[in-house]
């Protein structure tokens, strides 16, 4: 055995806990995030009251009804980063750092007071300076009088110095949302400056219970439909997922197509619980690599399936002859725009290609394979030939890759209108391959156009936009804003040729 020379250990700076205060993407994911650290302090068969106070630069969280703290898990637990005894399938919290991470991101200083339920105590600790991570915390406890009675639980975090806006409404509305299930059973009650939270109700005409098994697991949860039309406030459509009663994610179709790609999806929702799927670290979504998720996915696309195949049954309004013209005038323009994006004749800064400056290059790279010849459809070609007879369109690549090497392609191949949920403006989808903007007709500002040929060349190219990564804010407007000059004086440029020049363009596209 090889003689060892020296020991070497690893080691940690106590500023990393610092990089965790940026790991949420709203003040209001962090208030959910202390929320959720309430929840797990639930006793069976006793309600919990979660009350969050509101003002300039302060919150205050109020948890009454629960385990509570004293001083020995005020220092094992909650002063512990990364160690916790939350375990899976029991807690929504399981890491350990959460609720200290959201609580330095929202400001500078809080103080906390705890009591453990059948405790007449509550101890507690204050830091003014909590964002300074250069040296880990030790805190003098302070004993205090527990203001409930003492057979509840009590715990009290106050957060000063918030320099983030923190809007009571959508504090309300998150909480209404992520909650329901709890707040509809009346295990958890929760009130925002003084005003409870309550889920608004579901007009669902045709509900189905349903408790299947999927992996070994039971799982259980319900989906119906909801009344045609669907009414302005209806809840977004699919089966909403569920982590002991806390939503994760977005609303799910487990591979069916949604309403993107068929208006009367829109009115298919459900909502069912997942307590053994594992979920990222901020519940923003399930581990969609995990064999339980496949396990799930798979069980409830078979269960859905008949549903579906009715819906999309439904006839669907077709668009009018001259939005699909309109369409197609937007495909080619925007397909010609994007041509000289990827020449480098748009989204140029003031570094040039290959630049090692960080944030210079945002140019996108030449494709690497020629666009597909188109194939000709006759004039009597329903809309869905005509849809598929359409050629795939230049992709922009990614942008700012230190200008080196191409990145990966977006674009879009084909531009549809179909009637889709008012709410929504439009829809990037890929089907059979081809990637298609769908422009929803039955968006007021479409209604209020008229789907006129600005409105449309606006719609798609923002979608397209979207498609490029790592773009901020500020740059995606740039590029919208950029790519709609180009495409409007290329549609000037084309009124003015003749008839016969107009024609002959067409061949290239």
């Amino acid at each position: 055995m090889t003689k060892p020379v020296r020991l070497v250990r690893e080691r940690i700076d106590p500023r990393l806990t610092a990089a965790l205060f940026a790991n949420y993407r709203t003040p209001v994911d962090a208030v959910l995030e202390l929320v959720d650290n309430a929840v797990d302090s639930r006793v069976d068969g006793r309600p919990l009251e979660v009350d969050l106070a509101l003002r300039p630069g302060a919150l205050v969280l109020t948890v009454v009804g629960g385990t509570g703290m004293g001083p020995g898990e005020l220092e094992r637990e909650y002063l512990r980063w990364g160690g916790s005894r939350k375990r899976a399938g029991d807690t929504i919290g399981r890491y350990g750092q959460g609720g200290k991470a959201a609580i330095g991101h929202l400001g500078e200083r809080f103080e906390i007071l705890a009591g453990r339920a059948g405790e007449t105590i509550a101890h507690g600790f204050a830091d003014d300076t909590y964002r300074d991570r250069r040296r880990l915390r030790t805190y003098e406890l302070v004993e205090r009088a527990k203001p409930v009675p003492v057979e509840l639980g009590y715990v009290r975090i106050a957060i000063g110095a918030i320099d983030r806006k923190v809007d009571p409404r959508r504090v309300r509305s998150r909480l209404a949302d992520v909650y329901r299930p709890l707040l509809e059973t009346g295990g958890v009650s929760m009130r925002v400056d003084r005003a409870p939270v309550a889920p608004a109700a579901w007009a669902v005409e045709d509900r189905h219970e349903f408790s299947v098994r999927a992996g070994g697991r039971l799982v259980r949860g319900w989906w119906g439909l909801l009344p045609d039309p669907v009414p302005p406030s209806a809840p977004e459509a699919g089966v909403r997922l569920y982590h002991l009663g806390r939503l994760v994610g977005a609303p799910e179709f487990f591979g069916h197509p949604g309403p993107a790609q068929h208006t009367a999806l829109n009115r298919l929702v459900g909502e069912m619980e997942l307590p053994h799927v594992p979920v990222t670290m901020n519940k923003s979504d399930v581990d969609r690599g995990s064999d339980a998720w496949s396990a799930v996915e798979t069980r409830l696309h078979r269960l859905l399936a008949p549903a579906v195949r009715r819906l999309t049954r439904e006839a669907e309004t077709l668009p009018s002859p001259g939005a699909l013209k309109t369409a197609e005038q937007v495909r080619r323009i925007l397909a010609r725009a994007l041509r000289m994006l990827e020449s480098g004749r748009l989204f140029e800064s003031e570094t040039g290609v290959g630049s090692e400056e960080p944030g210079g290059q945002l140019t996108l790279d030449s494709p690497v394979h020629a666009p597909p010849e188109p194939s000709s459809a006759s004039p009597g070609a329903t809309e869905a030939q005509h849809e598929d007879s359409a050629e795939t369109l230049p992709q922009p690549a990614n942008p700012r890759r230190g200008g080196s090497g191409p990145g990966s392609r977006s674009g879009v191949g084909e531009i549809v209108i179909r009637s889709l949920d008012p709410r929504l403006r439009s829809a990037m989808v890929v089907e059979d391959g081809v990637r298609r903007v769908v422009i929803n007709s039955r968006y007021p500002l479409y209604e209020v156009r008229k789907g006129d040929l600005w409105y449309q060349l606006e719609t798609a190219l923002r979608e397209v936009c979207v498609t490029i990564p790592e773009a901020t804010v500020p740059e995606f407007e740039r590029k919208v804003n950029e790519l709609m000059l180009v495409s409007l004086s290329l549609a000037e440029r084309r009124k003015r040729r003749p008839k016969r020049q107009r024609e002959s363009d067409r061949t290239l596209f």
